[in-house]
């Protein structure tokens, strides 16, 4: 039983083969190695080679008593290496995973390492803060058009690093707005869209036949059904959640010129 554990726990915490070591500490973090792996040093010992590194593996089972997995990773990688030997800094991430995946390096190493104010989310990484040194090193490693998104965002003290990767999550390949309930402040800007620009699911000319949403944009009202239907009630202007029109017929009539009005509600914050 105890070695069916052992193995158990090597199946779900070994570092994969390309795997940065900042990422493979968040994921152990995320799989559950801070609250349902607990282990002395002992059984520390027997796990051989979760990081694939010597220094740290051999570093896990120093420690007596019973400590989490968790607990056990982070203080042999404390000892073994550096901060600037464990972080790669970017000079360009290109892909929404990349990005995430970057800023979660820059926030493991930060609360590792660095901010004191972190310390207490040593367990929770993503509840960490987003300090000025981590936010400028990740706007400075992003590509133009995110580039230009990102400094449109005010940076503040309690800017949430969870927060920031939903924003990259959903970032689109084109500038985007920050949905209207993010706690990320945004420098004032007018996302009304003019009559004259053409729609953004399908790209032409609006023309008489089209539904407002709540946030102020209109889409043709041949694409509004579908296009909120398949992408979660979203605008796909500006991101804001808008419910489908219960009013908007399912095929319009072309002399009918009518504007509709989409009913929009609060996406639920992390």
């Amino acid at each position: 039983e105890s070695q069916r554990k052992l193995q158990d726990i090597r199946q779900r915490f070994t570092r994969l083969p390309d795997q940065s070591l900042l990422l493979w500490l968040y994921e152990c973090c995320c799989a559950g190695a801070s609250v349902d792996v607990f282990l002395n040093s002992y059984k520390a010992r027997q796990l051989g080679s979760l990081s694939r590194d010597v220094a740290i593996d051999s570093g896990t089972g120093r420690r007596m008593g019973t400590l989490s997995l968790w607990r056990r990773l982070v203080a042999s990688v404390r000892e073994a290496s550096t901060a600037d030997e464990v972080i790669v800094f970017r000079d360009r991430w290109n892909t929404n995973v990349a990005g995430v995946h970057y800023l979660t390096e820059l926030t493991v190493v930060d609360v590792l390492y660095g901010n004191t104010r972190d310390m207490q989310y040593l367990d929770v990484p993503d509840e960490a803060s987003c300090t000025w040194r981590i936010w400028e090193a990740f706007k400075k490693s992003a590509p133009p058009f995110c580039a230009e998104a990102l400094s449109s965002i005010a940076w503040h003290r309690d800017l949430k690093v969870l927060k920031s990767k939903a924003y990259i999550c959903d970032y689109r390949l084109q500038p985007s707005s920050l949905p209207q309930d993010s706690y990320v402040e945004i420098q004032p800007k007018e996302y009304a869209a003019s009559s004259d620009d053409p729609c953004t699911t399908c790209h032409e000319e609006l023309s008489g036949n089209t539904c407002e949403l709540e946030c102020g944009h209109e889409l043709p009202r041949e694409c509004i059904r579908t296009w909120l239907q398949e992408h979660s009630s979203t605008c796909p202007t500006c991101r804001d959640y808008a419910g489908l029109p219960t009013h908007v017929p399912e095929r319009p009539a072309w002399n009918n010129s009518k504007r509709y009005k989409a009913k929009a509600w609060r996406r639920s914050v992390f």
